[in-house]
Parts: structure tokens; C-alpha cells; sequence
């Protein structure tokens, strides 16, 4: 029995059915240990009890009789047969797994119980219960009440789905269910109810008690197939049931079902079966089994069969008996007298790349006439193999493919109820994609030697000559000897100083509250302003590093600490360092020169390919271009493996019955199908920018060398940003009363932006600007394009994207006749609050260059996968560390 514990409870025993029976006292006690008061639940579903208890209440040997239903129209001699077995998705499963078919509780259901014999809900009514038994809203058992009885309802019913609602024909009474069945079959839902008899308080334990519910399918499941071989060669294209009642009331107290109506068609489409190759086999792809109103079929109720070519054929179903609790299979096959033979089989559903054991298979293998059957043995005979998920298969062969390592069941001897088996594959070949990624690196020309350093602010990031430019950021794609000149940022472009990237042109006269937020000229480490581009000779040389070292790096040895030192002086000052040829690898270090210990600037050094600086050009709402980066600053892979394999690798196992009937003489046979997707496996470590701060944090607490504060506290300012650049800080006053300034990332700034998106504002890169050379942050309309409407949406079919999500998004370029895409990793970020690391994969959440309408709040690029939302203005911290994607200037 699958049972599901409240906490800390552990029962002892097989736990009575108390549907065959009232559990004593005792039982219940002694299931009891753990529990120190209160009420829980342990639970299991009819269809995992023995087999002699798996029939459905007032069962009659008749409804379980196979039933042939000929076709109105010609079809040769071809009729529809019927079989009805107990249980929905009748498989016996193993202990602790599942079928395919959601058979357990698997999430709240509801709870009801009656006092002393009442029969009426007067101790709860409709109390939510975890999947575990454990009450939502705990409650006492006392010895006011000496006996309970209790019901449940699965699943929870809030009132919030018009389907499925609670409803009191009586007040005070037990309620009854209105359900009814959407056509949509992938949204159908299993309805399932328990019952006990009344049950004893005991004090034994301190008054708490587990009590045992065994839960009922309520519904019909209903499901087709291809029968016995046609003489005719056909491809199913749908199946549709017409004209069956949609609507009935259920009550949960006699377990009946009434007021049936509401006449509906539910189709099932795009099949895509041959009638010739899926011999004997259930249709059970994802969504494929009905669940049903039990019923007797009103007049004019039919099943319509499609074909590709467009032709049907129609079977009458009308006053049939669809009863509650049991599956019917309609098959499609050839008359038959005597003896029915019938061979069924249920494959488990595709296991992962990595996977060695898949789920259940089932075969059910039985004869027929009337009401009598006889199981009929089975075996395996043949095997085939499909390299294309299934288009095209491999002649039959006596051996199984070599990946398909092993079946648990080759043969049986037949029942009615399925024989089940597992299969073990193995793991799938794989591809390392990183090692060579990392080889290019690892193989590049190395730039440089021990006595000339290659200066990366006279090369562009292709290698070629160009006059001076400066950044806190610098790509390296390849080993050898570097060297960075001592300037501020982006203090000298083109071979000349830029004072506009650290004195404001803002306007002037700005009333006081607005001025106070204007940096007008931008600070060094130590609060002073700056007054020249060299950091040599600012305020009076007053800044001279003496010194050099490494403050994180996110792979081991990737910048050679000994290598570290500053050469020149005055306006040929320069840091200098190593990138050893067998360390380089795809990654980061933020390195910084210091004068007495203490960082005076720091710059980041990211490693990868020569085309990370490639750009895309994007139009945004208001037809303004931007050239984003071919990938975020500072991404890099940490694990990228993929399979051999791109389309899933399916085996084919044909298994017959060892007899059967016909002249000449003819085996039943199904096919067994066993599916290994490909898969891929990648593991990134992006970096993280806190609004304002020219720096990345690190992806991970323990960097490889140097060192990383997650939190440290709320002590935010412009200067401790300077000479932290290993501490990340956290929200608090800091961030809005030392920091609060709207030109940090755009030197002329002096707007909020919370409503404003689609203003195309020019940004004037300052040295705090994390963005290598040519690139600057982007203001919030680059990214309005990314919206079909140019605005925040919630409807996933407004977001401008191709494909489907890729713990990311491959946005389109452009809103109408894109030809490119640019894809947005969902990187997660670093909490704001705590500075930890959390939703990599499942949360876009991007800088924009300009701030919010409120303090210490910036506006970006935001989407939330678990909670679909694409949102361009307000909601980002400024000390959230987000990862940034910069545009060319």
C-alpha cells in the first residue's frame, strides 16, 4: 500500500482498508506513535489494495463483459470491441512508483467529518489536507465527541474552478459534487472520494489519531486503440466521442452519480496511428485517456473514427454503460466468434539522458466469450530500434538494441489486469561541449611576452591596433602577458581624456531636492573628486598605487597573483599580469592596484571568445536601434555536455500471445515502446552588478582566489564602493541616502524613470560604467522591443520570442520581419536583502543605465518564468546584483 505520512508520524503495519471494514481502536493507536496531538490522515487509493479488492462498489460481472459494436457505414469486417476492466488506468504499479496516469493523492484534498453518528458535516466541513495527510488547519480530537466519521473529497475543491464545486441540496448535510468534464482532455481531472465508519476517540497518546482513508475513482476513464490486424491499412487521424453527457451531480455519501446532461463532444485529434502498425496497442501518448461522467450514453450518443484521407466511420453507443471507477477500451479490430483473444500493452513514458531504469510497462494478456475470460500467455519475440523518435524503425531482429540493457519481463502467463515489468537502459553517450570551447582559449596565440605586455586599451577586442581607450571591463581570449593603463574608466577615448565621463554636464538650477541626487563630479576611492584621467595624477598624484592584487577570480590561477605589479608612471602607468596558457579558461577575475593595502581601482577581466563583443541589432518600440553584446558581460560556462543524440532513441519490443484462433492460425501481438531522450546538461556562472557600481560579484560564495563578502551590511556609498570591490551590500539607507544619485551610470541623467520607457534618452558613459570599451548600459526602452506591445505584459503570446523557453529567452530583433534573435539567459541574481544567489534558470532580471522614481530603486528588463510577467520599469533594487547586457555606443 502507498501511504503518505503527516510529519513525524511513522505507522507501524499494514493499515486496515476501511472500506472492507471498521478499523478497531487499537489499530488506530498503534498507528499513532509520533503524533503528540491533533488529526492526520494516512492514504491510499483502491487501486493499490490486493487485487481482490479492487472492484468498484455493486460490481455485476456483466459490466465487465466484452462487447462487440458494429460501425453504421461499410468497414469491412471491422467492428468496435469494448472491454471494461476495474480501476482507472488499471495498472498494477510496484511499491513507491506511479503510472503514467495520475492515479494517488498527489495534492490537497478536502476533509469532512460527522460527530457521534450525525451523518452530518458538524465537526469540519471541507478542511484542505496536504497530500501527506498533515491538516492544513490542524485539529483536537477530543472525548467530546466519541465517535467520528469522516469523508474526503480529492481533489480540494475552493469554489475557484466552475468544473468542480461543492453544493448543499440540504443545509447542514453532506454535500454533493457538480462536476463537469472539460473538452479539453489534457485539463480533465481525476475525481476521487473515501469514506470510514464511524471511528472511536481513544486518549491513548495523548488524543491524537492517524486514521486511514482509501480513496475511490469517482470517474470513468475511457480509452482506444488499434485491435486485431485490419485488412485495410489506414491512419487514425482523430476519435471523437459525441453527444455524452457532460454534467452530473455526485454524492459522496451513497458514491452515486445523478442529474447527468448537458450533451457534449469531446475529440480527440491529431492521432496519427496506422491502423496497420499499432497492432493491439492503447492509444496512451500525454492526454490521451478520457475521464468521463459515468453514465447510461443518451440517444444519439456515437464514436466518430477520422482517418487522414478525410473518410469516417461511426459506431452507435447510445444506452451503453460507462460505470464509475473502471476503464473501457474501445478497440478498433477485426469479428471474431468463439474465443476473443486480446493482447495489451502499456509502455512507460520516456526516461532522461542520464536515467538507467525506466517506469512500468504493462502487458495484459487474456481470451474471452461473454463474460468468461482466460489469461493467455505472452512472450517477447522481436525487437526494433528507431534513431528518429519513432518516423522510422529498423528491421524486426532477435536482438535488442545494445542501450536497451535489460527487460525484468520477457514473458508471462497472462491475466486481466496488467503484468508489469521494467526495462534498464543505459546512460547516453555525451558530449563535452566546455573542453573544447576552453581549447580555443587554451590554443590561442598567445599575446605579449615576460618584457613587452600586450596593452589592452590600444587593441580592440579582435586584436587590431587603435588609439588609446579605456574601460573597467576588458575582454581576453587568449594566454600571454597583459597589461592595463592606470586611468579611470572610461576617462580617455580615442587616444584623448574624456572629463565628460566623470564631470556631469547636467543642467544647472535644479531645485534642491533633485540637485542633492546629481553627482556633479565623480569621485575616487577616497571621496574626492576627480581631476585628471590618470589615477597617477589626479589631485595632485595624491592616488599613486604602489601596489597590485587579485580580489576574486571564478577559476583557479586564471591571472598569475606573482604576475601582478604596476610599471611606469604619470601618464604611462600600468598594471600589469600573466594569464598562464594551461589556466585560461572560459571565466572572470576582478583584479585592483592599491596604495598602502588599501584598492585605490579595480578592473574586470573577462575570458572568453573573441565574439562575445559580436553584436545584434535590435529595434525597439519606437524604431530606435541598438547593438546588444552577442552575451552578457561576464557569462561563462561552468558544465555544457550534450548527447549524441538529438532526437530520442526508441526500442521496439513486439510481444505475442503464444496462441490464438483463425484460419490460417493467428498470434495476437502489441508492442511494447521504450524511449531515451536526448538531453544536454549546462551549468553557467554569470556575474552580478549592483546599480551604480562599476564591479561584478561572482556567481559563487567561495571564489577560486581572492576573496568574496556576500553581505556586507548596509554601508553603501560611492567611495566604499570603490575601495570594496569583494563586498557586496546589502539594501538599507545607505542605498538611498549616500547613493541616491540618477547620473551613475549616465552622466548627464537627471530623470527618474518609473512611467518614461519608451524615451530614448542618450546616455553619457561615466567611469563608473561597468561596460568594456565601444559599449555602453542601456537605457530602458533598448528593451522594448522584447514587448509586442512596447509595454509590460502578463500574455505569454505578446512577448517577442522564438522558440520555446530555454531557461531563457531567444527574443526576436525585431517586432515585425525579424531576422535574428538575441538570447537572454534567465541568470537569476544576488538578493538585494541578502545577498544570495537565487533563481539561475527561471528568472530574467536585467540593469538598465537609469534609475527609478524612487530611492534606491532602479528600472530593467524583469520575467518571471513560474509567474509569467515581461516588465521594463520599476521593481529593481538597486542593490540587487542583476546581470547586465551592454549596447554599443
Amino acid at each position: 500500500m502507498k501511504t503518505y505520512y503527516r510529519s513525524a508520524v511513522v505507522l507501524l503495519g499494514m493499515i486496515a482498508v476501511l472500506s472492507f471494514g471498521a478499523c478497531a481502536d487499537d489499530e488506530i493507536v498503534d498507528n499513532r506513535q509520533g503524533v503528540k496531538d491533533g488529526l492526520g490522515f494516512s492514504v491510499s487509493d483502491i487501486q493499490d489494495a490486493p487485487e481482490d479488492q479492487t472492484r468498484t462498489l455493486n460490481d455485476n460481472p456483466e459490466d465487465y463483459a466484452v462487447q462487440g459494436i458494429d460501425f453504421t457505414e461499410e468497414a469491412g469486417n471491422a467492428c468496435l470491441q469494448e472491454t471494461t476492466v476495474p480501476g482507472v488506468n488499471p495498472v498494477k504499479r510496484a511499491p513507491a512508483t506511479r503510472s503514467d496516469f495520475q492515479n494517488s493523492i498527489g495534492a490537497p484534498f478536502g476533509a469532512f467529518a460527522c460527530k457521534n453518528g450525525s451523518g452530518k458535516p458538524d465537526f469540519f466541513y471541507n478542511e484542505k489536507v496536504a497530500a501527506n495527510g498533515t491538516m492544513v488547519s490542524p485539529k483536537t480530537w477530543t472525548s467530546d465527541e466519541s465517535t467520528l466519521q469522516f469523508y474526503a473529497v480529492y481533489p480540494y475543491i475552493d469554489g475557484s474552478n466552475p468544473n468542480l464545486q461543492l453544493v448543499q441540496p440540504l443545509a447542514g448535510e453532506l454535500p454533493s459534487i457538480d462536476f463537469t468534464t472539460p473538452t479539453d482532455i489534457a485539463n480533465q481531472i481525476d475525481l476521487m472520494t473515501a469514506s470510514t465508519q464511524d471511528i472511536t476517540y481513544t486518549s491513548t497518546g495523548g488524543g491524537s489519531h492517524v486514521v486511514p482513508l482509501t480513496f475511490y475513482h469517482s470517474l470513468t476513464a475511457i480509452r482506444f486503440g488499434v485491435g486485431s490486424n485490419l485488412s485495410w491499412a489506414k491512419t487514425i487521424k482523430s476519435v471523437e466521442f459525441q453527444g455524452v453527457y457532460s454534467k452530473g451531480r455526485y454524492d459522496i455519501k451513497t458514491k452515486t452519480w445523478s442529474n447527468q446532461s448537458a450533451t457534449q463532444n469531446y475529440k480527440l485529434d491529431n492521432i496519427g496511428v496506422s491502423t496497420s502498425e499499432a497492432i493491439n496497442n492503447v492509444i496512451l501518448k500525454d492526454g490521451h485517456t478520457f475521464l468521463m461522467i459515468p453514465q447510461i450514453l443518451p440517444a444519439g450518443a456515437k464514436i466518430v473514427v477520422t482517418f487522414s484521407d478525410n473518410t469516417s466511420i461511426t459506431a452507435k453507443i447510445e444506452g451503453k454503460k460507462w460505470k464509475p471507477g473502471t476503464t473501457k477500451t474501445y478497440m478498433i479490430t477485426e469479428k471474431n466468434s468463439n474465443w476473443n483473444y486480446i493482447i495489451q500493452a502499456t509502455s512507460p513514458t520516456a526516461v532522461a539522458y542520464d536515467a538507467t531504469q525506466t517506469g512500468n510497462y504493462g502487458i495484459t494478456s487474456y481470451r474471452q466469450v461473454g463474460s468468461e475470460k482466460q489469461p493467455v500467455k505472452w512472450r517477447v519475440v522481436k525487437y526494433q530500434e528507431s534513431a528518429d523518435g519513432g518516423a522510422t524503425w529498423s528491421a524486426e531482429s532477435d536482438t535488442k538494441p545494445a542501450w536497451l540493457t535489460g527487460l525484468t519481463l520477457t514473458q508471462g502467463d497472462g491475466s486481466t489486469a496488467a503484468q508489469q515489468g521494467t526495462a534498464t537502459v543505459q546512460k547516453a553517450p555525451i558530449i563535452d561541449k566546455l573542453a573544447p570551447y576552453n581549447k580555443v582559449l587554451h590554443d590561442a596565440t598567445p599575446k605579449g611576452s615576460a618584457g613587452n605586455y600586450y596593452d589592452l586599451s590600444t587593441h580592440d577586442y579582435k586584436g587590431n591596433a587603435t588609439a588609446r581607450n579605456t574601460a573597467n571591463s576588458y575582454l581576453i581570449s587568449a594566454p600571454g602577458y597583459y597589461k592595463i593603463p592606470l586611468v579611470y574608466g572610461n576617462a580617455i577615448t580615442g587616444g584623448n581624456p574624456n572629463p565628460h565621463a566623470y564631470i556631469s554636464q547636467a543642467p544647472t538650477g535644479l531645485p534642491v531636492w533633485e540637485e542633492k541626487n546629481v553627482l556633479r563630479t565623480f569621485k575616487d576611492h577616497a571621496g574626492q573628486d576627480i581631476t585628471d584621467p590618470w589615477i597617477t595624477q589626479t589631485n595632485s598624484g595624491a592616488n599613486i598605487p604602489d601596489g597590485a592584487k587579485i580580489i576574486w577570480t571564478d577559476q583557479s590561477g586564471i591571472v598569475e597573483a606573482s604576475s601582478l605589479g604596476i610599471e611606469g608612471s604619470g601618464t604611462n602607468a600600468f598594471v600589469h599580469f600573466r594569464v598562464p596558457h594551461d589556466k585560461i579558461k572560459n571565466g572572470n577575475a576582478v583584479i585592483a592596484v592599491t596604495k598602502g593595502g588599501v584598492v585605490v581601482w579595480s578592473w574586470h577581466l573577462w575570458f572568453d571568445h573573441d565574439d562575445a563583443f559580436d553584436t545584434v541589432e535590435c529595434t525597439n518600440f519606437t524604431n530606435h536601434i541598438y547593438k546588444f553584446t552577442n552575451r552578457n558581460l561576464g557569462f561563462a560556462n561552468l558544465k555544457w555536455i550534450i548527447t549524441t543524440y538529438s532526437a530520442p532513441r526508441v526500442a521496439r519490443i513486439k510481444v505475442e500471445q503464444t496462441t490464438g484462433n483463425g484460419s490460417p492460425f493467428v498470434k495476437q501481438f502489441s508492442y511494447i515502446t521504450i524511449t531515451q531522450n536526448p538531453g544536454s546538461e549546462k551549468i553557467v556562472g554569470p556575474t552580478f552588478y549592483q546599480f551604480g557600481r562599476k564591479d561584478p560579484f561572482p556567481y559563487t560564495d567561495n571564489v577560486m582566489d581572492g576573496s568574496f563578502t556576500k553581505d556586507a551590511g548596509n554601508n553603501m556609498s560611492v567611495s566604499n564602493g570603490i575601495l570594496n570591490p569583494d563586498k557586496f551590500y546589502t539594501y538599507g539607507t545607505s542605498w538611498y541616502n549616500d547613493t541616491d544619485h540618477m547620473n551613475l551610470w549616465s552622466s548627464d541623467n537627471i530623470t527618474r524613470y518609473t512611467f518614461n520607457i519608451h524615451d530614448d534618452a542618450l546616455i553619457v558613459k561615466t567611469i563608473y560604467d561597468p561596460s568594456p570599451v565601444g559599449f555602453h548600459m542601456p537605457p530602458i526602452s533598448a528593451f522594448t522591443g522584447f514587448s509586442k506591445t512596447g509595454n509590460n505584459t502578463t500574455v505569454l503570446s505578446d512577448i517577442n520570442v522564438s522558440g520555446a523557453w530555454d531557461d531563457g529567452w531567444h527574443f526576436n530583433n525585431k517586432i515585425t520581419s525579424s531576422d535574428k534573435t538575441v538570447y537572454f539567459p534567465a541568470s537569476g541574481y544576488r538578493d538585494g536583502f541578502s545577498g544570495e544567489v537565487t533563481d539561475i534558470g527561471s528568472k530574467l532580471e536585467y540593469h538598465s543605465a537609469l534609475p527609478s522614481g524612487t530611492g534606491g530603486v532602479n528600472v530593467g528588463l524583469g520575467y518571471y518564468y513560474s509567474s509569467p510577467q515581461l516588465r521594463f520599469s520599476g521593481g529593481i533594487v538597486r542593490a540587487e546584483g542583476c546581470p547586465i547586457r551592454p549596447v554599443a555606443e
